[in-house]
């Protein structure tokens, strides 16, 4: 889709963006902002916060709204400063997340819980707490990265799938709920992106010291991955793969193929 359609839907939207410091959560509020949205950015560091917005697009327009998406009680209140102060957002990026790399028989429960934690019941608690605003209108859209990661298990990510299987049922089961509501609901499901995914990792200690990710450092540029996001957003695709080549193919080799699918990420290697 061209940049004037792209600019005709988001012109003036209000959209809230979770994880909007960094990686594909950062480059949507630049090309968003470009398009005319007023944007909410949210994640927990509000220095980085104050960056991207400053680099955003008429950076007056937009909102910076520190939150830590771990506690359900920064959510909810989160939650009900923007819906007292601005109604219904039109769109909400569920984009905040956490990967993990670590053999399962290396990583402890808490780890297990801090991934589910954030990548499934924290997506799950803003959405429950923007949807009453969004019914009442008759309107709004709600997008959600997950990953092909959750449609496909991968070695050494064992949390990270499991969570983001989650969240791709959870949004299945609001699509179907909301569907003759005037709500849109949309699941993205990028491959390998180039973000800065595994160093926050290590830094919040889902991902061991010593493990580099080189299928990370060889993906997709963020900015061609959030150029497939628009238009997947703007076409109202119900769920995506965003991804180039032949990893995209991965789905479709599980769906028809499963047990080739199961012999290629044998071959992962933890690096």
């Amino acid at each position: 889709m061209n940049n004037n359609k792209l600019h005709a839907l988001f012109n003036d939207k209000l959209i809230w963006i979770t994880g909007a410091s960094s990686g594909i959560g950062e480059q949507l509020c630049y090309d968003l902002s470009k398009l005319g949205a007023r944007l909410i950015l949210s994640a927990r560091r509000s220095d980085e916060l104050e960056r991207v917005k400053n680099a955003c697009a008429q950076p007056d327009k937009h909102l910076i709204l520190p939150l830590d998406m771990l506690q359900e009680a920064d959510i909810i209140a989160a939650a009900d400063k923007v819906n007292s102060q601005f109604g219904a957002v039109d769109y909400l990026f569920n984009n905040a997340g956490i990967t993990q790399r670590s053999l399962i028989n290396e990583t402890e429960t808490d780890i297990y819980r801090k991934v589910m934690e954030l990548n499934y019941f924290a997506q799950v608690t803003l959405t429950r707490q923007v949807l009453p605003g969004m019914l009442a209108r008759g309107e709004g859209h709600i997008v959600t990265t997950s990953s092909i990661a959750g449609l496909i298990g991968i070695p050494y990510r064992s949390a990270y799938c499991s969570s983001k299987h989650a969240i791709i049922g959870f949004m299945d089961s609001l699509r179907s709920e909301v569907h003759d509501k005037g709500l849109r609901v949309t699941t993205l499901c990028p491959g390998f992106v180039r973000t800065n995914i595994i160093e926050t990792a290590r830094r919040e200690g889902t991902a061991q010291e010593k493990v580099e990710d080189t299928v990370i450092k060889n993906g997709m540029s963020v900015e061609a991955a959030i150029a497939q996001v628009l238009d997947a957003v703007a076409n109202e695709k119900e769920q995506v793969v965003i991804a180039e080549g032949k990893e995209g193919m991965g789905p479709i080799i599980k769906r028809f193929f499963p047990s080739i699918i199961y012999k290629m990420v044998r071959k992962m290697a933890l690096t």
